[in-house]
């Protein structure tokens, strides 16, 4: 009877996993966040600072009791933090957010974001706006990934990908749970083409990359030298370009002089054609193919779930040939993390076997005492279910360590049983003293653990939410298999020992 109705607790636990949410790591409260604010394509840098400053007012009006300091950024940089920067013009920059400390607000970082998006969707329309929670303590455990969801589509057609990434987007707006939408390519940046006459050029004397060093030399500039101050030993970059008058319209293009080896000027429009043309303004690659990423954040769903119903969509769509779909981000790092806590999980089951098997110097009651594990995964379904706890990588190392600590109180009740048989006493009455006189010992040691990972579950403190599931996990593990195993385990031993019966030996006496 007691083997049936643990049996069916745990059957009819394992339906509440498909209610249980997933996520790679838990939200963490980092007193910031910020959005990314794009501008229409070709905006000069005095419009954006204005948007800003606007922005600013509105972040003030909004949250403005909340923040504690407001970071702008627009245009891209000089020099080599232009490498790390991900604004690609003057019409494109972000604002960071910065908060009050967790404790003297009374919402988190992602309500307030949350609370402000609309604020600034509804004021400024044309344009748009993505927001990224948290910092660089989150960017880390994301494995750089900015967002959770990360869509790939690999391609090299241009207009063939930009129409499946407005395919791809559009379905990844009309998930529930979906937020900050955003396609990584921005199409339609003017430019002027310049197509070059290679073998015009070749008869007058000039190669292609001697006409483009001059062309840049004459829009940006080349170092030329370095100027020492004689007085106080500055050195300064002398940087050679035309003047602003000389490169203040299209036109001018053409005038570009350059000079072959018999030092001839030849205009540049005497070997190339310039016309007015659109593109993008910068081609992301991976293994050496195009890429375009559709980005998105989440909110107000689990992870898992959104990225499920994603996937499922994505499934449906009918390829190009040549083209590719993969679904990346955070969702991938968190199947691989599963996969691997799962086998590490099994793993450790099978270690403990192997150790309990050497210790008892018997294949059974290691067995019997395994049995503490799947006790245990009830009391972690519900533990997560109950607390609307997400499944995470947190949480899945606390079922590790749970699976670790549920087999010593199994450990205590077979091994004073057998002793107990050892000096002659019957099954019945060996489990019935040896479940009597462990009780105390298996509740001291489980009271201690639990009550010592109460205050990490309830997230008292700064940064706790992260190891908050891993407490909750361990909590509802061990309570549910300390209770079920002072019945269970015992049951279970009288079970073999009645079908297999074995002779313990007498204990020696020294």
């Amino acid at each position: 009877m007691v083997v049936i109705v643990v049996v069916a607790a745990f059957l009819g636990s394992l339906p509440l996993y498909f209610f249980i949410g997933s996520e790679f790591f838990p939200a963490m409260d980092e007193s910031q966040f910020r959005f990314i604010v794009q501008l229409p394509v070709g905006s000069r840098l005095e419009e954006s600072a204005r948007i800003a400053a606007q922005m600013e007012e509105v972040v003030q009006e909004t949250i403005g009791k909340e923040t504690r300091a407001v970071q702008v950024n627009f245009g891209v940089p000089t020099g080599l933090s232009a490498i790390w920067s991900q604004n690609t013009g003057p019409h494109m920059g972000w604002i960071r957010v910065k908060l009050v400390d967790p404790g003297k607000r009374k919402m988190s970082a992602d309500a307030l974001m949350d609370k402000l998006r609309p604020k600034l969707l509804q004021s400024f329309p044309g344009v748009r706006i993505f927001f990224v929670s948290g910092g660089i303590v989150r960017m880390l455990i994301s494995f750089g990934y900015d967002n959770p969801i990360d869509i790939e589509i690999l391609g090299y057609d241009f207009m063939t990908a930009q129409k499946l990434a407005d395919q791809v987007a559009a379905i990844v707006r009309q998930t529930h749970g979906a937020k900050d939408v955003r396609v990584s390519r921005e199409p339609d940046y003017p430019q002027q083409n310049i197509v070059i006459d290679r073998e015009r050029a070749a008869l007058l004397g000039l190669s292609t990359a001697q006409i483009a060093r001059s062309i840049q030399a004459f829009i940006n500039g080349f170092q030329a030298s370095i100027f020492s101050d004689p007085q106080t030993g500055n050195q300064y970059y002398i940087t050679v370009r035309a003047q602003e008058a000389d490169r203040a319209s299209v036109g001018d293009l053409g005038q570009i002089f350059l000079f072959n080896a018999l030092g001839r000027p030849i205009s540049l429009d005497n070997v190339a054609t310039i016309s007015r043309g659109v593109g993008p303004i910068q081609i992301e690659r991976k293994y050496q193919q195009r890429i375009i990423h559709v980005t998105a954040n989440t909110f107000g769903r689990d992870l898992g779930s959104v990225a499920a119903e994603i996937q499922e969509k994505l499934d449906k769509i009918q390829l190009s040939p040549n083209f590719k779909i993969k679904l990346s981000g955070a969702v991938e790092s968190q199947r691989e993390s599963f996969t691997s806590l799962l086998g590490a999980l099994i793993l450790a089951v099978i270690l403990v076997y192997m150790v309990l098997a050497s210790q008892f110097k018997s294949l059974i009651d290691p067995f019997i005492i395994m049995f503490s594990v799947p006790l245990g995964l009830i009391g972690v379904i519900w533990a997560l279910f109950l607390t609307e706890t997400n499944l995470s990588v947190t949480s899945f190392m606390g079922i590790i360590m749970m699976a670790g600590i549920v087999v010593s109180n199994g450990i205590l009740l077979i091994d004073y049983t057998n002793r107990l048989r050892g000096r002659g006493m019957g099954l019945q009455e060996a489990l019935v003293l040896g479940g009597r006189t462990r009780l105390r010992p298996i509740l001291m040691t489980t009271l201690c653990t639990i009550l010592g990972l109460i205050p990490m579950a309830v997230g008292l403190g700064e940064g706790s939410e992260s190891n908050a599931p891993m407490a909750i996990a361990v909590i509802g593990g061990l309570t549910v298999s300390t209770l079920l195993t002072l019945v269970f385990i015992p049951t279970l031993y009288s079970i073999f020992e009645t079908r297999f019966k074995r002779e313990i030996h007498s204990e020696e006496k020294g």
